[in-house]
């Protein structure tokens, strides 16, 4: 899953400045904190109810520093975004993306299939920021991004903004690596390789013959693998542990070869969520 950053940042804070009329002393104001102290009544709620997953994929929580990464990752650059005319505040979306978000916690270390679940209920309700910069044009930040339509989102990818959303049959994709749009279950991009496009087509199904010669295979679809002493297709179950040959046939993508161990399955909060993100020395 995407890191909670990228996900909820929200709020805006209006600050302006200006001169007396008839004299030249600047007039005195006061900023706006509106949107930050809103994003921090989010993030407390948030982190509140992240503590069970926390403890299950970490062994520990610590309420504060999930706060205070949220203020420092979260609040502050988002409501800088609203300030500069560069993002918009819909406080309708915050229960909406706060459910979505417990219902992600509630499933805490999901399989590939669940994630896709998942990454479709929050790219749909977690709208409570949407940036003003279209898809195509230059960013330095997620949260300046302009969301599409539907169950998508919208990634600061290499200082551009692109949208990130779970794609149908017969469209276009990329090769799936990196933060890029992926196709729904059932299906597998034919893109034949790293750096290309192709369309999304049903995947091989589970327990259907597949070849196997083919490492790292992506024809049985994402979560799924081609067994190499069975050809048949099968789904991805291994969530952190011994016995992989492939990095598909983990959950977490992510196969150590030489120890032929998955590395752990990703819980939906990061490391730095739940325990606080070390301050630079």
């Amino acid at each position: 899953m995407r890191s909670l950053c990228s996900i909820f940042v929200m709020l805006s804070v209006a600050a302006c400045s200006g001169t007396d009329e008839g004299t030249s002393k600047p007039a005195t104001t006061t900023p706006d904190t509106t949107v930050f102290d809103n994003c921090v009544a989010f993030a407390t709620r948030l982190c509140g109810d992240a503590e069970t997953c926390c403890q299950t994929a970490y062994g520990d929580f610590n309420a504060e520093g999930c706060l205070a990464t949220f203020k420092r990752e979260v609040c502050r650059p988002g409501a800088d975004a609203v300030a500069a005319g560069k993002a918009t505040f819909n406080e309708d979306a915050v229960e909406g993306c706060l459910e979505a978000h417990a219902a992600a916690h509630a499933v805490c270390i999901p399989t590939w299939q669940q994630t896709l679940e998942l990454r479709k209920k929050l790219y749909s309700a977690c709208r409570v920021l949407d940036g003003t910069t279209e898809p195509g044009r230059g960013c330095s930040i997620a949260v300046t991004c302009k969301h599409p339509e539907g169950a998508g989102t919208a990634e600061c990818v290499k200082n551009v903004c692109r949208v990130v959303e779970i794609l149908a049959e017969g469209a276009e994709c990329p090769f799936p690596s990196g933060s890029v749009s992926v196709c729904d279950d059932g299906l597998a991009c034919d893109a034949p390789g790293l750096g290309t496009s192709g369309h999304c087509v049903k995947a091989i199904a589970p327990g259907i013959t597949c070849d196997a010669s083919v490492l790292e295979g992506t024809d049985c679809g994402l979560g799924s693998f081609c067994d190499p002493e069975t050809a048949l297709c099968k789904v991805a179950s291994n969530a952190g542990g011994n016995g992989c040959a492939q990095s598909n046939e983990c959950v977490s993508f992510d196969c150590n070869r030489i120890a032929n161990e998955c590395a752990p399955a990703p819980a939906v909060l990061s490391r730095d969520t739940c325990l606080g993100m070390p301050q630079a020395p």
